[in-house]
């Protein structure tokens, strides 16, 4: 139970007693003996919607950023600025931090695949783990808790870290950039880190890749002074830049040898390089040969055989991503024609939908370009945004995903690739606001089990 004097001082108010059990953020979660926080926007729907969700709503407390006439008595205007600090005070005493080992990954690509195999390779070195990103709360290949964001709220993440956290040696987490701007990872330490990738991607929210970088780079606010963050070996503009601005960068070691099908291609030889380096600088030990017991994360780089063909299902869905897997699929099959199907997510940055077109030709036999998630978007418009970047006859528009996938299934002939890209492990296709079921691996499962 939360302590009456924090609380007091928290609120800086003389209060009744209360008893006080919980923290949200949400009114649909809140409960009776909780502390429930509420931004109010300034639009003028946003003030309307609070008077609508808080006459229904259920809280000990409240605390808004901004006053309300339908501010109700038993409720605290603090400005939120200072909402992080004040959410800390409350979970550390509600929800205490475990004595585990924290890491973080950032980048614009390779994030959910790397925290991945730090985790697996964590407990394939006899270490008891967790990790929180994309593909929710997961610990012995199994998710626990899905949440549908790259890195949680502040709240649900301390939630996360302390409700799956108490016999745990360490937990991974994805750190976006969204996330360290809004001080998501508030009041966190870092024992290690790791740095994938950096190329344009979210410049809707950031405005500029400078922007973009800043954000990515307050990482380093977070780490202890004697941990480290691990760079990719061939990431040498990334790891010039940052040695400019701070000693606490560090090479990950190059890996050598046959390693699994998986591993074929460079990025993700980059990533398993990232992930050893920070086990065995975490934890002061030697990995061993243990990567054909590594199961690879959903929805990257799934591959499966056709005939004499291969299919790939990967969630790279940003220009840098499309373009390394491509070229990973070309070292590593340089004899097989390769088709690409893909499409761009509505409502956000639109400059690299084009850039996207432009890549998927130079690598592609032929494309197809279809929908990803065009939220309020029309699917059309983007699909001729992108092909706006294309200049060659070697592409076809089609607006249905499974339409489109059907189609270059059929379409395969001998030795030819098919790159399902974009979707990777997500089982939905959003549009205005619902997410209506659809896969590429089930797309893909349901065609090889029917042809089989």
């Amino acid at each position: 139970m939360l302590n009456e004097q924090t609380l007091n001082q928290i609120l800086n108010k003389s209060l009744p007693p209360l008893t006080i059990k919980d923290i949200h953020w949400t009114t649909q979660n809140s409960t009776g003996d909780s502390i429930l926080f509420y931004r109010i926007p300034e639009s003028e729907k946003g003030q309307e919607q609070f008077s609508e969700r808080i006459d229904g709503a259920r809280f000990a407390w409240l605390i808004v950023n901004t006053d309300h006439p339908s501010r109700p008595m038993n409720s605290s205007v603090i400005p939120e600025a200072r909402w992080p600090e004040i959410q800390k005070a409350l979970l550390d005493i509600l929800y205490p931090l475990p004595k585990m080992k924290l890491i973080a990954v950032t980048g614009t690509n390779g994030k959910t695949t790397t925290a991945e195999l730090i985790l697996q390779l964590g407990e394939l070195c006899g270490k008891k783990g967790m990790s929180i990103g994309t593909l929710g709360v997961r610990e012995n290949h199994q998710t626990k808790c899905d949440f549908g964001l790259t890195t949680p709220g502040f709240i649900d993440l301390r939630k996360f870290l302390h409700n799956f956290g108490q016999d745990k040696d360490f937990c991974v987490l994805e750190a976006s950039s969204h996330a360290f701007k809004q001080e998501r990872l508030y009041g966190l330490e870092f024992d290690m880190g790791g740095w994938l990738s950096f190329s344009q991607d979210h410049l809707d929210y950031h405005q500029t890749m400078d922007e973009y970088f800043a954000a990515k780079a307050l990482m380093f606010n977070y780490l202890k002074d004697k941990s480290k963050v691990f760079i990719p070996t061939e990431q040498q503009e990334l790891y010039r830049r940052l040695s400019k601005i701070t000693d606490k960068v560090e090479l990950a070691p190059v890996m050598e040898g046959n390693l699994p099908l998986f591993f074929s291609t460079d990025f993700n030889r980059n990533n398993l390089e990232v992930a050893v380096g920070i086990v065995e600088k975490t934890f002061d030990i030697k990995v061993g040969q243990v990567f054909d017991q590594i199961i690879p994360p959903d929805g990257r780089f799934y591959i499966q055989t056709y005939k004499s063909n291969y299919v790939i299902v990967d969630f790279a869905h940003t220009p840098d991503a499309l373009d390394n897997i491509c070229k990973g699929i070309k070292s590593a099959f340089p004899t097989h024609k390769l088709n690409i199907l893909f499409g761009c997510g509505g409502d956000r940055d639109r400059s690299k939908r084009p850039l996207m077109g432009k890549i998927a030709e130079s690598w592609g036999d032929h494309v197809y370009v279809t929908s990803d998630n065009p939220r309020s978007e029309d699917p059309s418009r983007i699909i001729d945004d992108i092909c706006a970047g294309m200049t060659s006859d070697r592409f076809e528009k089609i607006v249905e995903r499974p339409e489109a996938v059907l189609k270059a299934l059929l379409a395969l002939e001998n030795n030819e690739i098919l790159l399902l890209a974009g979707k990777g492990h997500e089982d939905y296709i959003l549009k205005h606001g619902i997410k209506y079921p659809y896969s590429d691996i089930k797309e893909v499962e349901r065609f090889l089990s029917k042809d089989s």
